[in-house]
């Protein structure tokens, strides 16, 4: 039975503007613009993490297991456009039924009533706690009055329990917690810069930095108007920046970042890489996970680190696949060095793999992969006219010798002009990310060329350019708009200008470039607590 229609907008409006908390409306804005308020569905890590909030040690087949996959905008699945399709409604239906089923027996303390204590004021108790919890606000008297009436209609001939498992149910369907708000307080006039609410100030940082809902502590900043002081959500967001949630969060930024989501779904022509297989597939996605991790863990998350470092972590088929001697035993992940035609994250196996063809290596895939994910510059598609099927491999010339003559069609030369010299500098590891000095016995021409806003910038090989990308300030710009599209789930405009300077000089204020930084500076901008209210129809 599905308890509430939450994918009516209509609906979700309503619910979503009785909002309240302290907030500062009616002082003068710190801003004079800024972006649309909004309303925006959860992601399915944000759904997971907001049922633990509220129902500890859920099993994760309880949650979004089954939840249909999310399209990316940008690369990034956090965007605010996701919808609530029939399939997912009836896939949060099933979830709010298992949830509510889950909870009724973990939260029977709170809805069992001692026998001194009325029914209804016991039962009012348990629901205002749980759907403050759930709702990430302090929930109105108008909410507890429709909960405790699904209570009491639920109780006609059941027992208390069947009733808590119904209000549950109603609860993780309402759109007051599959959806988040960034309206301010209720009453603000049409067109103007206002506040968010303390509850939602505190929500959107925690979302931000740990795709979940705020913790005990930041909710005690809410509750108590400490959260217009840029110094205290700087102080949170610090504090939260050290969780393993954290964490896992920026973990997925970088993985959605760099495009290497589905390396699962990889497959290679084995007839023209023979070390390719189901263990060569786990091998090189171990290492690059353990590496990202290792960056984000114990050296702050640093971008530079992350792009030139001259050492990686991985087993033993993947030290023989580089040329290096394993220093850990078969099956386990140890640090290794790299040799010197490697050189950070951008030469290992599984992202070079990655951004190559099913039999040949690819400087049109790698080329648009830097000049898109690390250069934050669109690369528009080819004309309708212009074939986009790749040559194909011959035996008497080099990929590179290939693929230069399939796109100097003078239609093409304006973006390959560019695209190009970044990917043939590519040409000394083939499709499956081996080191290579030579292709069908010719030898292997890896120089190249990237254009940054300082000049053109030569190179020769992979590692060469990895080490260019590290400390240009072109990534420098580009990481900050990145992790911006990632945090707040939607694409830059004008208005968000202030707070994309705010990110990249606290990105920039320490040499290693660290994620986190950048994080900081998007929480302490005013332009994060604020919004502008719709205009009139």
């Amino acid at each position: 039975m599905r308890l509430f229609r939450f994918f009516v907008p209509a609906a979700l409006l309503l619910s979503a503007v009785s909002c309240s908390g302290k907030s500062s409306q009616g002082a003068p804005p710190e801003v004079d613009e800024a972006s649309a308020t909004r309303v925006r569905r959860m992601t399915r890590a944000e759904y997971d993490n907001s049922i633990n909030a509220v129902l500890p040690t859920t099993p994760p087949l309880v949650m979004t297991y089954a939840f249909a996959p999310e399209d990316t905008i940008l690369g990034f699945s956090t965007h605010d456009r996701l919808q609530v399709t029939a399939l997912l409604a009836d896939q949060i239906d099933v979830a709010a039924n298992n949830l509510a089923e889950y909870g009724k027996n973990q939260l029977r303390a709170d809805w069992t009533c001692s026998a001194d204590v009325p029914e209804l004021e016991c039962a009012e108790r348990f629901i205002r706690g749980i759907a403050t919890k759930a709702y990430r606000r302090p929930v109105t008297d108008e909410d507890v009055a429709d909960l405790l009436a699904l209570w009491q209609e639920a109780r006609k001939g059941t027992d208390p329990g069947t009733a808590a498992r119904v209000v549950l149910q109603g609860i993780f369907s309402s759109a007051s917690f599959l959806y988040r708000t960034e309206l301010g307080a209720e009453g603000a006039a049409a067109n103007t810069v206002v506040r968010l609410t303390p509850h939602e100030v505190a929500a959107a940082l925690a979302f931000a930095i740990t795709a979940g809902p705020a913790d005990a502590e930041l909710l005690a900043a809410a509750e108590a108007g400490q959260l217009d002081s840029p110094d205290e959500r700087e102080k949170h967001a610090r504090r939260l920046l050290a969780t393993p949630a954290a964490q896992k969060h920026l973990y997925r930024f970088v993985e959605e970042w760099l495009g290497i989501t589905g390396q699962a779904n990889l497959t290679k022509n084995n007839q023209v890489f023979p070390a390719f297989s189901a263990a060569f597939k786990v091998s090189s996605q171990s290492e690059t996970r353990a590496f990202i991790n290792h960056i984000l863990t114990e050296r702050n998350g640093s971008v530079r680190e992350l792009l030139d470092a001259d050492y990686t972590y991985a087993d033993a088929r993947m030290a023989y696949f580089y040329g290096t001697q394993p220093s850990m035993p078969d099956g386990t992940l140890g640090r290794l060095p790299l040799p010197p035609e490697r050189a950070g994250i951008l030469t290992h196996a599984s992202v070079l793999a990655t951004y190559a063809l099913f039999d040949s290596s690819s400087p049109i895939r790698r080329g648009k992969f830097i000049m898109h994910r690390l250069l934050c510059r669109e690369v528009p598609p080819p004309p309708a006219t212009i074939s986009i099927i790749p040559p194909e491999p011959v035996l008497d010339r080099t990929t590179r010798e290939r693929f230069a003559a399939h796109t100097n069609n003078p239609t093409c030369a304006g973006c390959h002009r560019t695209l190009d010299p970044i990917g043939f500098g590519f040409e000394d590891f083939d499709g499956l990310g081996k080191h290579r000095t030579e292709e069908n016995g010719l030898a292997v021409d890896a120089s190249g060329a990237v254009e940054l806003a300082s000049g053109s910038v030569p190179f020769t090989g992979a590692a060469a350019l990895a080490r260019v990308l590290a400390t240009s300030e072109d990534v420098g710009n580009c990481v900050p708009l990145q992790l911006f599209r990632f945090a707040m789930g939607r694409d830059e405009s004008a208005v968000d200008e202030h707070m994309l300077t705010d990110m990249r000089a606290s990105f920039r204020a320490n040499p290693e470039w660290r994620l986190g930084d950048a994080l900081v500076g998007l929480v302490r901008s005013p332009y994060f607590v604020h919004r502008r209210t719709s205009s009139p129809e």
